[in-house]
């Protein structure tokens, strides 16, 4: 039995709500449960048990010829699952993770599972040869830097690793040094859970030494989530995890210009450490001395004043027009303001293995940073604050809009609570025209001070909703932003939400996206007759959570054109499609979520069950996604193809057909059909609408083994121009039938 391992995520079913059709701002629930729909389940599908599965049962008749296991992201609109090619009687991996090398599932495998989702979903993304790089990095990997290594590859953006800016050598040196500063810091180890041999759901985290208030010596294991990524994680913030050459000005348009490779370059974690320049004092000199990580005594010798202390030698605050991302570059200049030094601590602070952040106030222009001590504590080395989030407010006069966290891959999460004692809630739902709930929707808010000033963005979850946790006395604007239209329409103009705010008090309103979102439209057909029944597809899936997808508000990134996104794991069972479809109905399904197929289940959160596979046309037996906007669904699920009986490979005939192309794709003028014929056939080739109407056919033509080309200038069988617009070509020899899409301009 052949197995393929893959890895997917599914998006939750979301709930409407009752609003005035048109209503752009109104009152609404502010209850954020998710309410599940019941579906009839068909009689084909076996659902004794909702009860989460690992293996399928069947008759021992049943041979289980190809396995493929699911752990996966699976994005809006995308798609995974088999393909069974009729002609060989085989199957291969269909869909969104298809491009995943056998070289990718074996270090997917090797990953810890709690990462293979996330893994797998950012290496089917990557070129081929930054695909089989990062996976070689795992499997060269050993113990017990599996984990670390494998984390980074799978929470860094596909941008940053497709890039020339990221470097395995760096990877391996952010883990190795973890390893290598706890041997050497007193107050601080590192427990491993398991390793890469054992597999499973190993860990590591850091366990530190501290004093209580009471001058009492404790010892505190960090969460594994906040191991991961407030230690681990080589990027900060919105720098470029990169070797920076430190003497190189920093450019501010984009950042990168100072990256270089060893041994010029530097990064943070060993550079910062072992830095030995003029009279400045050494990091490792002072960490080393350091006994307990923070002494909520008041007294000394900690890690956290040690820091503090060690900052303010090194640092002035001041500016001058370069403003540095790169703590390398920060180090060497020895002087910043409010974001250079939140960068530098965060950095110094990770390498130390003091689990730390960076915070931000963006309508009051003040940055700072928060370390973990059994909860997460206020800190800013500039001013020598620590443990006191109210002195901005009642010691500064700051008057709060939203609080922000960061984290590394740019996810916004509102801190506005620990540092603001007159709170208020702002709940909003985005609904497009019908009143449907619209996942994943950037919702801006904004303080009106003279003008709108930009003070936080979410994405919303699968009911559509966000919820801001905001400070008095401020007026707040709002706006959204979906892929299909904007409220209010004018891109930057916002609408009006509050006027001086009120502590204690919740706000709701609904933005009506004047546009539908598209809603997908599968016509159930009865299965097609096959009297012999000798394959079947054997499906078991559930998702437990999904992904609110956002694209990074910062990156330095960007300077390569493109945006990254960040997920947030929403723990509440979401909901997908199961179907069975043939090859134009998929090509409809995939361009306008419009099509017909049999063996529809969903939107559901899980099913089971087996149904027999038609011959004489290929199918498709897919877990789709297409019923979000944005949000990405966590998949767990096996598929297995299998066979009544014994199967003989060699008894099938090799494909007659291969290789589908058009060129050019899209055209305007005439387009070229290109295929590869295994032997002399005779052929047939129509091109369709996306109503499925036959706008040209070339019937009976006579195939010699080989390139076949053809062309095709957009015009019917009566040599009348056709519309502009998506059209599907097939061709079909046998029983083999081929199709592929492609797009008429005029």
């Amino acid at each position: 039995m052949k197995k393929l391992y893959l890895i997917l995520i599914v998006l939750v079913g979301t709930t409407l709500l009752a609003a005035e059709r048109g209503l752009t701002v109104n009152e609404i629930p502010v209850s954020d449960e998710v309410t599940t729909v019941s579906t009839p389940v068909p009689a084909f599908f076996n659902n004794e048990s909702k009860a989460n599965k690992s293996k399928l049962e069947f008759p021992k008749s049943w041979d289980t010829l190809q396995e493929l296991n699911f752990n996966y992201r699976l994005p809006a609109k995308q798609q995974v699952g088999m393909q069974f090619m009729n002609l060989t009687h085989n199957v291969q991996p269909f869909g969104y993770p298809y491009s995943l090398s056998e070289t990718a599932f074996q270090a997917i495998n090797k990953s810890p599972e709690w990462l293979q989702a996330e893994l797998s979903s950012v290496l089917a993304q990557l070129e081929p040869e930054k695909q089989l790089l990062w996976s070689n990095l795992i499997l060269s990997t050993q113990d017990p830097y599996v984990d670390e290594i494998a984390f980074c590859i799978a929470y860094s953006s596909p941008q940053y690793l497709n890039s020339t800016f990221a470097l395995p050598e760096l990877f391996t040196e952010n883990a190795t040094a973890i390893y290598s500063l706890a041997t050497e810091l007193p107050y601080v180890e590192i427990i491993d859970t398991g390793n890469s041999a054992t597999g499973g759901n190993y860990y590591s985290t850091t366990r530190y030494f501290k004093k209580n208030t009471n001058g009492e010596m404790q010892q505190v294991t960090v969460p594994q989530e906040i191991y991961y990524w407030y230690i681990v994680h080589p990027k900060l913030t919105d720098e470029i995890a990169a070797y920076i050459n430190p003497t190189v000005i920093e450019n501010n348009s984009n950042h990168n210009n100072n990256i270089a490779a060893p041994p010029t370059g530097k990064f943070w974690r060993t550079y910062l450490y072992n830095l030995q320049e003029g009279d400045y004092p050494v990091l490792s000199d002072t960490l080393v001395q350091c006994q307990t990580l923070f002494n909520r005594d008041g007294t000394g010798n900690d890690a956290i004043r040690t820091i503090q202390w060690w900052i303010n030698q090194q640092m002035s605050f001041t500016s001058n027009n370069e403003r540095p991302h790169q703590p390398v570059r920060i180090i060497t200049k020895h002087f910043g303001r409010c974001g250079e030094y939140a960068d530098l601590t965060a950095a110094v602070a990770r390498l130390a293995l003091i689990p730390c952040t960076s915070i931000i106030s963006i309508s009051t222009d003040h940055t700072w940073n928060e370390f973990w001590d059994e909860n997460w504590v206020a800190w800013e080395p500039v001013n020598g604050y620590i443990d006191d989030p109210l002195v901005y407010e009642n010691g500064w006069g700051k008057v709060f809009g939203s609080v922000i966290e960061i984290r590394s891959d740019g996810l916004f999460t509102p801190v506005t609570d620990r540092y603001s004692e007159g709170l208020c809630h702002i709940t909003i739902q985005v609904v497009d025209s019908n009143q449907r709930p619209v996942d994943g929707a950037r919702v801006v808010l904004a303080i009106l001070d003279g003008s709108n000033v930009f003070d936080c963005d979410q994405y919303t979850n699968n009911n559509g909703i966000v919820t801001f946790t905001v400070g008095e006395n401020r007026n707040y604007r709002g706006r959204t932003e979906t892929t299909f239209g904007y409220f209010p329409e004018v891109v930057g103009t916002y609408t009006q939400l509050v006027e001086n705010s009120v502590a204690g008090e919740n706000y709701q309103f609904i933005f009506t996206v004047p546009a539908v979102m598209p809603e997908p439209s599968l016509e159930e057909l009865p299965p097609p007759e096959d009297p012999v029944q000798d394959f079947q597809f054997a499906i078991s899936f559930n998702s437990d959570g999904y992904y609110i997808t956002g694209y990074s508000l910062w990156d330095d990134i960007y300077s390569l054109g493109s945006r990254p996104y960040h997920y947030k794991l929403v723990e509440t069972p979401a909901e997908a499609n199961f179907m069975v479809l043939d090859i134009d109905n998929l090509l409809f399904w995939q361009l306008d979520c419009l099509g017909s197929g049999y063996s529809h289940l969903g939107p559901v959160t899980e099913a089971n069950g087996t149904f027999s596979i038609p011959l004489g046309s290929d199918w498709y037996a897919i877990m789709d996604n297409s019923y979000q906007h944005r949000n990405a669904v966590k998949i767990n699920a096996s598929l297995l193809f299998q066979h009544n009986g014994t199967f003989v490979q060699d008894e099938i005939a090799p494909a007659l057909l291969n290789k589908l192309s058009s060129y050019p794709n899209p055209f305007n003028t005439v387009t070229y059909l290109s295929f590869e014929s295994t032997k002399d056939c005779l052929a047939e080739i129509n091109i369709y609408n996306l109503k499925g109407q036959m706008v040209r056919s070339w019937k009976e033509l006579s195939l010699k083994q080989g390139t076949c080309n053809l062309s095709w200038d957009g015009k019917d069988n009566k040599g009348l121009s056709v519309p502009a617009g998506v059209y599907i070509w097939k061709v079909q020899s046998g029983t083999q039938t081929l199709s592929r899409k492609m797009l008429f301009l005029k």
